[in-house]
Parts: structure tokens; C-alpha cells; sequence
């Protein structure tokens, strides 16, 4: 994705045809329904990465995996919400890579219908910046 930088020297006449273009770029968010262990943004398909994840879970435990924090997309910023959408009585298991960690643990668990988590990395760790 790129963005087009307002330089503070330019004519600012222009500045509203560069904010309503990174807007139209990013004005939507790219969502996946998902009843099975996946990893984020890896497992999308035609290479569009995900930034929502609705999860159905049934009677299971569904495993999320988060790439490793120095990926590009983590890297770079990238948030990514999941969210268990079902009331079964499963739940989502949110795994930070290896030894990673998500606000201090290794793991973040999901089990009421509509729990969330909007997740974010700093390049060292992740970071829980939304939930309920």
C-alpha cells in the first residue's frame, strides 16, 4: 500500500485530491470468515491479508497464529482484529509465533460470543489495543 506524502512546501491546492486518494486506498477493511486454525494474513487468498477475522468455533478450540513481530505487515503496522462470532462452546486461542508474546503472555483466548481483539506489534512484541 501506498500513501502520498503532503510536503509542506507544495501548493496545498492539491492536498485534497492526495487525502481523498490514501483515503479511497484504505477506506474499507478486508474481512475473512474462518471455522478452522489459520495464520493471520499468511492464509488469505489472491493475496489480499486480512484486517478482521470472524471466527466460528462450535464446540472446538480454533488456534489464530500471528506472524512473527518482525514480518513486514507487523512490522509495518498492521493491525488485525479477530472476533468469536458464535455462542458455541469453543473458543479461539490467539497464539503469538514462538516465544512472542501478546501483552505479556504467549497466548490470548476468546470464549464469549462477540469477544475481540484488535492486535498491533511494535516490531518486538504484540500488543492488545482493543478488546472487550
Amino acid at each position: 500500500m501506498t500513501y502520498s506524502e503532503l510536503n509542506p512546501t507544495e501548493n496545498l491546492s492539491s492536498a485534497p485530491d492526495k487525502l481523498n486518494g490514501n483515503f479511497r486506498k484504505r477506506s474499507f477493511l478486508n474481512v475473512a470468515a474462518k471455522s478452522a486454525d489459520f495464520t493471520v494474513w499468511t492464509d488469505d487468498t489472491a493475496g489480499v491479508p486480512k484486517d478482521v477475522y470472524l471466527v466460528t468455533t462450535a464446540a472446538s478450540t480454533i488456534t489464530v497464529t500471528l506472524p512473527t513481530v518482525a514480518s513486514g505487515d507487523a512490522l509495518n503496522g498492521r493491525a488485525v482484529t479477530i472476533m468469536k462470532v458464535d455462542s458455541g462452546a469453543g473458543s479461539v486461542s490467539i497464539d503469538a509465533d514462538g516465544s512472542e508474546e501478546i501483552n505479556g503472555a504467549t497466548t490470548k483466548s476468546l470464549s464469549s460470543q462477540y469477544d475481540f481483539a484488535t492486535i498491533v506489534s511494535d516490531g518486538v512484541a504484540w500488543y492488545i489495543v482493543g478488546n472487550n
